[in-house]
């Protein structure tokens, strides 16, 4: 099967991006696949290696994915696989492209991933539903911005600490955990250099887990012990920087409530192929649900390929389960 993998993209998750392109790429042709790589923001053939790509490249990064999707050397795949997070690639719009151009997919329809990069939205839907979620607040920066309200109206309603995040971003980028009053406003000017959007949530002390699903169902849920304490970038990208747990010590009653939740929030989300939630468990056991990834890391130290390790399903064969599923065979 002809393959063409998109990585890089224009979003702050680039670098997650190339690894996870390159990772995929090699793992489809160990397959047999002819499977062609492409950085979105270069020509065909041209990736990046040593010289980083310019600020022209990236600004223009958008424009010519459309460019290489109607390139006859593309147009002629049997399926593309989209390994870019965050951004463009992540909300819908790449997706919006490949469905009116006629592909097939990996991961959820560009209204899936719209909605579940949109963490106002799915917290609205989380709380209208009883998926248990952090106890929230959201602000949006329009013309002018108040930030001794904003703060005030912070201060009355959450204890520290507490967690600041931008509205549309993944891999923890732009978020803070702030542990003292005089941190929020800077805490507030980090996560509005992402978005223009931004969530104030309730700290959830405890362990931090997260739940896969392929296809329609939950895969194990994993535990994850970052050295830093929080599960930043660095903890998420960097070998040895964090241990997993697959699956999580927790009791057979608990890991399948947290399983059906992921299943229910995943449906509820408009989500379809794959994807994984992140939540908090609290000490005394209490699940909270965070966001959904549409379309999760595939590097090295990911957490899908893990979750699929311990149901018997390599790398390889994982690939294979989502583009068959992305082929329209949903059984």
């Amino acid at each position: 099967m002809k393959i063409v993998v998109l990585m890089g993209g224009t979003s702050s998750e680039r670098e997650v991006s190339l690894s996870s392109g390159k990772n995929i790429t090699e793992a489809l042709k160990r397959n047999g696949h002819d499977a062609l790589l492409l950085d979105t923001v270069l020509p065909i053939g041209q990736l990046q290696e040593s010289i980083p790509v310019t600020v022209k490249e990236i600004e223009q990064g958008d424009e010519n994915l459309l460019h290489l999707l109607i390139e006859p050397e593309i147009r002629s795949a049997d399926f593309i696989f989209s390994a870019l997070h965050g951004g463009s690639g992540e909300n819908g719009i790449v997706q919006g492209i490949l469905q009116i151009l006629g592909y097939q997919f990996n991961g959820s329809s560009a209204e899936g991933c719209a909605i579940a990069m949109d963490k106002v939205v799915s917290k609205m839907i989380f709380e209208k539903n009883g998926i248990p979620t952090p106890k929230w607040l959201y602000f949006e920066r329009i013309g002018g911005f108040d930030y001794a309200e904003t703060i005030d109206k912070i201060a009355r309603k959450f204890q520290l600490p507490l967690v600041i995040k931008p509205g549309h971003e993944g891999s923890t980028v732009g978020l803070t955990i702030v542990k003292k009053h005089e941190q929020i406003k800077a805490a507030i000017n980090k996560a509005l250099k992402y978005n223009s959007v931004f969530l104030v949530e309730e700290y959830i002390p405890g362990r931090e887990l997260t739940v896969a699903v392929l296809g329609k169902r939950a895969l194990p849920v994993v535990e994850i012990r970052p050295k830093h304490g929080i599960y930043d970038y660095e903890c998420k990208y960097t070998s040895g920087m964090s241990e997993y747990i697959v699956p999580a010590d927790i009791e057979d009653d608990l890991a399948k409530q947290i399983q059906d939740f992921t299943v229910n929030a995943f449906n509820l989300l408009r989500c379809s192929g794959y994807g994984r939630i992140d939540l908090r468990l609290s000490d005394d056991n209490k699940p909270c649900f965070l966001e959904m990834n549409t379309l999760p890391g595939m590097t090295s130290t990911s957490l899908v390929p893990k979750a699929a390790k311990a149901v018997g399903l390599s790398f390889e064969q994982l690939l294979e389960e989502i583009i068959r599923i992305g082929m329209g065979d949903n059984e």
